[in-house]
């Protein structure tokens, strides 16, 4: 009688989720909002441009639509917290404080993108382009790109230095590892082929932003999996 009570039991622990695929979920959801945010503001802007300042129908409803989404993901992400919460799961200090300084990390990223993606896209009339390319080729305001400039060249080497010294372990060490060497041979094998297809007349010149993001993309995928699967 014993086993059998105890087989279910083990079964249910095994099939529950463990905090670190909830961390996933949890960026996974932040970065839904981001580009929500985002979706939001060029779908404003690109009514702006072209000169319907009302709410129709239609528009009123994609709204609605973009609303519901972010509220969606907003309740996603305070149910995982609340489940992190509650499941009495023992972190190390160690983890606790790598998992922190991650979604700090993400959370200036998002903050980061979306004031970018604002400032194109409200220059986007008054530079005569589309949404799209004035949020990668436009102007940025003074106000804004020296606290970036900050950020990116002084306050995250500080916080990298700090993440590999004090805080990962040999495994997300081996994890981070990997994700570099994937990243690096998508960089070696994409780059060179975008650009014989460019010159070959079949693609768009490369572009150095989608280049970085794809090579970054590569690197965070490849470490997540390996460090929480």
């Amino acid at each position: 009688m014993t086993n059998l009570t105890e087989a279910p039991m083990a079964q249910h622990d095994e099939d529950t989720p463990s905090n670190g695929k909830r961390i996933l979920w949890i960026i996974g959801a932040s970065l839904g909002l981001v580009m929500t945010a985002g979706a939001i503001t060029g779908f404003l802007s690109q009514m702006k441009v072209q000169g319907d300042d009302s709410l129709n129908g239609a528009a009123v409803a994609v709204l609605i639509t973009f609303a519901a989404i972010i509220i969606g993901l907003a309740y996603v992400i305070w149910n995982l917290l609340t489940k992190m919460r509650l499941s009495g799961e023992k972190v190390p200090r160690r983890e606790r404080l790598n998992r922190n300084i991650i979604l700090a990390c993400g959370g200036i990223g998002g903050v980061v993108g979306i004031a970018i993606a604002a400032t194109g896209i409200a220059n986007a009339p008054n530079n005569g382009t589309d949404p799209f390319s004035s949020l990668l080729t436009g102007p940025i305001p003074l106000n804004i790109v020296v606290p970036l400039i900050f950020v990116w060249g002084v306050i995250m080497p500080m916080v990298a230095w700090f993440w590999h010294t004090r805080v990962i372990d040999e495994q997300e060490a081996n994890a981070y590892k990997d994700g570099g060497y994937y990243a690096g041979y998508a960089f070696l094998m994409l780059t060179p082929l975008w650009w014989l297809l460019w010159r070959g007349g079949l693609v768009s010149e490369p572009n150095g932003v989608a280049i970085y993001f794809t090579f970054s993309i590569v690197w965070s995928v490849v470490w997540f999996w390996k460090k929480y699967r």
